[in-house]
């Protein structure tokens, strides 16, 4: 079969409709929140500070702010040129979110969407009581980036989301608590989600006997008929954290959604690989449908990194293929972005 005419038509009709749903975002000059004659909304209380880019800006204010001395700071990876929107929140507690967009949006849309998800971060706990040595000492929440790659028009979108919390210990050790929120978004009911992938390593020319991944979830492989969880009942010991994570059996979650999962590491410490894949949707009596066409499906692992210093550099990879008409799987570019750690400058508070 010839796959590059094959693949041309396929873009074509996925194309077809898409056009009149709106312009992409324009390059323009940053604008700040509230600015402008767009109908967007205020923050609530807390307010920190909220900018916004596009276009060309917007690849050009995340490149000055890689070279920024603040707690969370990301690292390109890959070429930037489809960036089309860049979103940063800073509260008044020293924690940043950014809100990262590749690919065709609607300014209106993207703008609505970044300030909805930076109110949800500014109402996120800013520490997490945990014991250390008989003592009650905080979790302390750094911050957290969403990364979204518009595909194909505006027919799917992947994204993916990381939250970072640390705390300290009393050998000067730091552990670094990273919730990882990835998901895929077909956005046509015969488009499905086939398999999404995330990898976490700690990038190689960093010693591990200085920074090294230490545990993860889900840790092993598992299938529809169970499903993992996480709580918030971390503790330190010592210098030995433990985290406690849930885990149970069910035919399916509450939204009938059952779904496989894989885990591998290439080295032990350096990265660890979370798979997601053979997504099902049970209806009616309980038949299954695979795939589970225009289903939002999302997966949640974590790890939790140590560093000797204050500072700890970790890598993210991240990918999703779509099931079209159960005819092509289509896969998107890879995400591909490094994220420095300093909490220096993020309130942190005393027993």
């Amino acid at each position: 079969m010839k796959w590059k005419p094959l693949m041309a038509v396929l873009l074509g009709l996925l194309m077809v409709g898409v056009t009149a749903a709106g312009a992409d975002i324009p390059t323009g000059k940053a604008k700040e929140s509230g600015s402008g004659t767009l109908d967007i909304r205020p923050l609530p209380t807390p307010i920190g500070e909220m900018t916004y880019f596009y276009g060309d800006n917007a690849v050009k204010a995340l490149m000055e702010l890689s070279r920024k001395n603040i707690p969370l700071r990301i690292l390109p990876g890959q070429e930037l040129s489809q960036v089309t929107f860049l979103g940063v929140y800073r509260d008044t507690n020293g924690r940043v979110y950014y809100y990262i967009v590749e690919g065709p949006v609607k300014t209106k849309t993207v703008l609505n969407d970044f300030i909805k998800n930076a109110e949800h971060f500014s109402q996120r706990p800013t520490r997490r009581k945990i014991s250390i040595m008989g003592h009650t000492r905080d979790w302390n929440d750094i911050g957290a980036i969403t990364w979204k790659k518009v595909f194909i028009g505006t027919t799917m979108e992947m994204g993916i989301t990381a939250e970072f919390s640390y705390v300290s210990t009393t050998s000067g050790m730091m552990y670094y608590l990273v919730e990882i929120h990835q998901s895929g978004n077909p956005k046509r009911s015969d488009i499905a989600v086939d398999k999404m992938t995330v990898d976490v390593s700690v990038p190689n020319e960093i010693p591990l006997s200085e920074t090294w991944i230490s545990r993860w979830l889900p840790k092993t492989d598992g299938g529809p008929k169970k499903y993992y969880s996480y709580t918030s009942q971390i503790s330190v010991d010592g210098n030995l954290l433990s985290y406690s994570a849930s885990a149970s059996t069910s035919e399916e979650t509450n939204d009938g959604i059952t779904f496989r999962w894989k885990v591998k590491s290439r080295e032990i410490g350096r990265d660890v690989e979370f798979i997601h894949y053979d997504f099902v949707k049970k209806i009616g009596s309980g038949s299954l449908v695979r795939p589970a066409y225009g289903m939002i499906l999302d997966a949640n692992p974590s790890v939790i990194v140590v560093s000797k210093r204050n500072r700890a550099r970790l890598s993210f990879e991240a990918q999703a293929k779509f099931n079209i008409a159960n005819w092509m799987i289509v896969p998107t570019d890879t995400v591909k972005f490094g994220v420095e750690v300093t909490p220096v400058g993020v309130r942190e508070y005393g027993s």
